[in-house]
C-alpha cells in the first residue's frame, strides 16, 4: 500500500468530520505548555517531531523512557514523537479503569474503525475501505486506587510521563496503550495520557505518543496532518460521549 492510499484510508473520515469549535494550534517545541485559558476556549495544542531511533535517547532522554516496546533498537524505522494538550467536557472521575478500557467508549472514540475485544484490556482494531489495515491494542490504567499496569517497563514509562510536565504531577489517573502487529505503515505505537482535574467538571488531557513508522511512510507533513485530525476527533468524540444510565 502506498502512502497516498494509506492517507486516504486513515485520514479521509477525519478530514470530513472535524469539529467546528476547536482550533488546532501547532507548537514549535515538544516541551510546550499552553495557557489554561486558551484550552478552556476549546483549543487543541500539539507538536510533532520525526527522528531516527538513535537520536531519540540523545535529543529527548526523558521521552525515551516511554519506549516500552523497544523502538530505539530498530534501525529500519523512524520514530514519530507527538504531544497533545486539550481540555474535555468530562470530570476527571470519568477516566477510571472501567471507562478507559470500556468497549463501548472505545468504539465511540475510534468511530471510523472496527474494534473487537479479544480479552481483558486486549483489542483488535481494523479499518475498512479499499486499503484496510489492522493492529492489536492493549490498554492499561493507573491511579492511586487501582492499577492494571502489566510490567516494570510500563510502570517506568507511566512514572516518567508524569514528570514530563509539572502539571501532570497533579493528575488523578493515567492511561497507557501499546499497539502492535500493524498490518502496514507502522511497527508499533505507545500512547500515555494523563488526566488532570480542572474546575466545572472539566479535565485537562496531556498525551505523548511514540510511533515506529516504516521508513517508506515517514513523511512528516502527512503524519502531522493525520495526527492533528486524530486529536481533534478524539476531543470532540470524548466531549459528546453519553454514558449509559
Amino acid at each position: 500500500m502506498n502512502f497516498i492510499n494509506f492517507l486516504s484510508a486513515a485520514g479521509l473520515y477525519l478530514l470530513i468530520s472535524l469539529p467546528t469549535y476547536a482550533t488546532a494550534v501547532e507548537e514549535k517545541n515538544l516541551n510546550f505548555m499552553p495557557k489554561i485559558q486558551n484550552l478552556m476556549k476549546g483549543d487543541v495544542h500539539y507538536s510533532v517531531e520525526l527522528l531516527d531511533p538513535a537520536k531519540l535517547e540523545v535529543k529527548y532522554p526523558d521521552l525515551s523512557s516511554l519506549d516500552s516496546l523497544g523502538f530505539i533498537k530498530n534501525k529500519s524505522i523512524k520514530i514519530l514523537i507527538a504531544k497533545s494538550v486539550y481540555m474535555v467536557e468530562k470530570p476527571a472521575g470519568f477516566f477510571d479503569h472501567l471507562n478507559t478500557g470500556d468497549e463501548r467508549f472505545l468504539k465511540h472514540t475510534f468511530r471510523d474503525l472496527s474494534l473487537m475485544k479479544i480479552s481483558e484490556n486486549h483489542f483488535k482494531v481494523q479499518s475498512s475501505g479499499e486499503t484496510p489495515y489492522s493492529y492489536m491494542m492493549d490498554t492499561y490504567f493507573d491511579s492511586d486506587e487501582i492499577s492494571t499496569l502489566p510490567n516494570a517497563k510500563v510502570i517506568r514509562a507511566v512514572t516518567q510521563a508524569r514528570r514530563l510536565d509539572v502539571i501532570s504531577l497533579s493528575s488523578s489517573s493515567t492511561l497507557f496503550r501499546e499497539s502492535t502487529k500493524f498490518s502496514d505503515f507502522a511497527k508499533g505505537k505507545v500512547l500515555v495520557s494523563s488526566f488532570i482535574p480542572l474546575k466545572e467538571n472539566r479535565t485537562l488531557v496531556i498525551s505523548y505518543a511514540l510511533t515506529a513508522i516504516k521508513t517508506e511512510f515517514a513523511v512528516k507533513e502527512n503524519l502531522k496532518r493525520i495526527f492533528r485530525n486524530e486529536i481533534l476527533q478524539a476531543k470532540r468524540l470524548t466531549d459528546n460521549y453519553k454514558s449509559q444510565e
